[in-house]
């Protein structure tokens, strides 16, 4: 079978034309399906313009076969689209030349090409690329860019959604849900602006771009939210409302809600200490950490809870704390597990680390953390690649 690459972007356009320069080197790993294991795929792109073209290198997984292809494409409206024009390498056999349409994300300091794709007379697959994202100064990146992390609410339901945005700098984004009970995962499409003076933020969504259930209608959801900082993150929140997709307002509004979001903002220091203490986690379990809540108490002994905040769904969780385990395998339910726990360091990432995903993926549970003054709250969200983490600080009153 001929082999070919199609690439589907997971996440939203992340730049505009005139702000982005995407030359450069890419690598990364390409699945086809019906094919075991992963390519290894290079993508070397020169761009004058929108124009863009390079080559591309791909490896079987098995690491017996390599391509090399010519490239062409187009960078618009915060949209890639490549083609392989041509094989330059081997003569025979003959791979499949591949499209792709793809869009653009920035995480950890890299930028991501992530898609799916589709040719004749070949099977799809998903394919991501990365490389490192040039130096700027911080000046020019303006802090409400990128992930933001939190949970809306709904005026008609008993549970909450755990809710997660991400900013792109052309003025779009992608917005991802969770329900706790019927319609599982979504993605949408978003655009955003931002109010005169930097007060607020207005975000609409466009449409559905992935769903886990192909015959649930989700609400497309308009929100001005406020913005505020705090000592080590940003919070936005304010009220949503929206209409059901495939309607219109008038046909069919959904019940409104609330949204609360945050995106931590760590002096290079503490990211350090924080990556530091998530690498054991990562070297043991091969899972990335992903870290979008900050938690400050008062003193190190603290008290933390975790139960399911929506519909129980057979959710079992293993919590980690610096690299430890301090709770196994835990079967998530309506009530709140408690533990006392001693924290030894100034920054601690306590990481939620998805053991079954339950009847509704991923897996999502609130926790709680209780340091004699306060109690605070937050929804985490893992799966099997990927698990979702809070940053807690212990600060002093002089």
């Amino acid at each position: 079978m001929p082999y070919l690459f199609h690439i589907f972007l997971l996440a939203l356009p992340v730049v505009s034309l005139v702000a982005q320069d995407i030359s450069g080197n890419w690598t990364g790993q390409l699945s086809q399906e019906g094919v075991a294991g992963a390519f290894e795929y290079a993508l070397t792109l020169s761009q004058q313009g929108e124009a863009l073209s390079g080559t591309a290198t791909a490896r079987t997984p098995d690491g017996k076969h390599t391509a090399r292809f010519t490239v062409a494409g187009k960078l618009k409206d915060g949209q890639v689209t490549l083609q392989e024009i041509e094989q330059t390498e081997p003569a025979q056999p003959r791979w499949c030349l591949k499209f792709a349409t793809l869009q653009i994300r920035y995480a950890e300091g890299k930028m991501f090409l992530e898609g799916n794709w589709t040719a004749g007379g070949c099977q799809p697959g998903r394919m991501m690329l990365e490389k490192p994202t040039p130096a700027r100064r911080s000046a020019e990146i303006p802090p409400y860019l990128g992930q933001w992390t939190g949970h809306l609410s709904q005026s008609d339901r008993e549970y909450g959604f755990f809710y997660q945005i991400i900013i792109a700098p052309d003025a779009t984004g992608e917005s991802y849900i969770v329900s706790e009970s019927s319609g599982g995962s979504a993605r949408h499409f978003l655009r955003w602006e931002m109010e005169p003076g930097g007060a607020a933020m207005r975000i609409r969504e466009w449409e559905v771009t992935e769903r886990t259930d192909p015959k649930w209608k989700w609400c497309i959801k308009s929100a001005r939210l406020s913005l505020r900082r705090e000592d080590m993150r940003l919070v936005m929140e304010g009220d949503w409302e929206g209409f059901i997709e495939g309607r219109d307002d008038a046909s069919g509004a959904c019940a409104p809600g609330s949204m609360f979001l945050e995106r931590p903002i760590l002096p290079d220091t503490i990211a350090r200490q924080s990556e530091a203490q998530s690498d054991a986690y990562t070297t043991e379990q091969g899972r990335k950490v992903l870290v979008g809540n900050v938690i400050e108490v008062a003193r190190p002994d603290i008290r933390i809870k975790i139960w399911d905040n929506g519909v129980v769904d057979g959710d079992v969780a293993t919590l980690f704390l610096n690299g430890k385990r301090i709770l196994n395998r835990h079967k998530v339910n309506k009530h709140k597990y408690s533990l006392p726990v001693k924290l030894n360091a100034e920054n601690n990432v306590l990481v939620l680390h998805a053991e079954s995903l339950g009847s509704v993926p991923p897996n999502t549970v609130a926790v709680s953390v209780y340091d004699g003054v306060k109690e605070q709250v937050i929804v985490l969200c893992s799966n099997l690649n990927e698990s979702g983490a809070v940053l807690i600080r212990t600060f002093r009153v002089e």
